[in-house]
């Protein structure tokens, strides 16, 4: 695995990054109670085709935001001219499905891997657009999968629009606050992918991290990424409490803007929309 480059994250830091702590800054789907965070978690899937596609940078930040989405949908938090957007356009398909590809190629992911900060840089600029619209197929190569010119003129139209209704920023949380954010909200982190599980949980290595991942609850760690555990053979993954991650991780926050419906019809459509 090489997902994670530290040296792409090192030129990535330009100073201008939010600090967890130095600003109240609010997320929409801040306060997702632990024992319930992962029902919402994603559908997994392995990040490969007839290779590993390298994209884990960018598979980390949509997997938070894809657990973020589900619970605000679930919860009905949403404007119901926002949640309606995300169903007509494909968004939903068996929970929220966002592309992976969207963003590894917005991004700049290299046979290398990312930054952690380039792809989340990128939904920030770019936006988020469906799964489906731009998947991962098993008979891809690397090449196949990170080619530019899949990406169309539509599907940046689409996450331009995303962009209008869904604001998507981040802050950098050092490691002594990482316990303490994790009661209230998930984690994108960074570590080394895998040691041999040991009684059920991934063991201490001081292996330099290669792999980016979603921190999920506490007790530390409980982490989801795009490989099988091979303890239960799901995506869910419980590292020693005393692993080694990166010293700082990002927190990713949600927010969602005002935007006015086209017709007078909008709440029952979208009612029907909820209950067909």
């Amino acid at each position: 695995m090489n997902g994670f480059n530290p040296q792409l994250e090192r030129e990535a830091q330009d100073g201008t990054e939010w600090i967890f702590g130095a600003a109240d800054l609010r997320c929409l789907a801040e306060g997702i109670p632990e024992n319930e965070r992962s029902w919402y978690l994603p559908i997994g899937e392995i990040q490969r085709g007839v290779e590993d596609m390298s994209d884990c940078a960018s598979r980390g930040p949509v997997n938070l935001l894809e657990a973020k989405f589900n619970w605000l949908m679930d919860k009905l938090i949403l404007s119901f001219e926002n949640d309606l957007w995300l169903r007509q356009n494909g968004y939903i398909d068996n929970g929220i499905k966002f592309s992976d590809a969207f963003v590894s190629i917005n991004s700049g992911t290299t046979k290398q891997g990312n930054s952690m900060k380039a792809p989340i840089d990128a939904i920030r600029k770019h936006g988020l657009i469906p799964k489906r619209m731009l998947p991962l197929e098993p008979n891809m190569t690397w090449e196949d999968y990170h080619n530019p010119e899949r990406i169309t003129a539509d599907m940046r139209d689409l996450g331009k629009e995303f962009l209008k209704r869904f604001s998507i920023n981040y802050e950098k949380v050092y490691e002594k606050d990482f316990e303490t954010l994790l009661h209230k909200d998930l984690l994108n982190v960074a570590g080394y992918a895998w040691p041999e599980p040991v009684n059920g949980e991934y063991p201490r290595t001081d292996n330099d991290p290669n792999h980016v991942f979603v921190a999920f609850k506490t007790p530390k760690y409980w982490i989801y990424d795009n490989y099988l555990d091979s303890v239960d053979g799901n995506f869910d993954k419980k590292l020693a409490s005393d692993y080694d991650l990166l010293d700082y991780a990002y927190r990713l926050l949600v927010n969602q803007e005002a935007v006015k419906p086209k017709k007078k019809c909008f709440i029952i459509k979208w009612l029907g929309e909820i209950f067909t």
